[in-house]
């Protein structure tokens, strides 16, 4: 019987707009899930508000037994300069190939 697995990656805060303030639009993927029920989830945390604030999104479920590109449009609201990002995932096999994060600069300097 296969088993079903539970990762999770957590990343550091990263100064994604680098001096500015920037609104994550949100991430691309290249990845392989498999299982019967798999699932894929994405946090992003942001202290621009002076306290940590996080937001899960969901990657839509979709084939994925074999490399694959998805996406995860974040909530319009998020903006910032640092964010961190927690990836969880549960299925029978996963492999995360490469991650990019899209986002927009906002029209105010911090």
């Amino acid at each position: 019987a296969k088993e079903l697995i539970e990762a999770k990656l957590v990343t550091g805060q990263l100064d994604l707009g680098q001096g500015q303030l920037v609104h994550p639009l949100g991430a691309y993927l290249e990845y392989e899930l498999s299982g019967s029920s798999k699932k894929f989830e994405i946090g992003v945390s942001t202290t621009q508000s002076g306290t940590k604030q996080t937001y899960t999104y969901n990657l839509p479920t979709e084939p994925s037994n074999y490399l694959t590109n998805g996406r995860v449009l974040f909530g319009r609201g998020l903006r910032g300069r640092h964010f961190a990002f927690e990836i969880k995932i549960s299925g029978e096999h996963g492999y995360i190939n490469d991650l990019s994060i899209d986002m927009t600069a906002t029209k105010r300097r911090v």
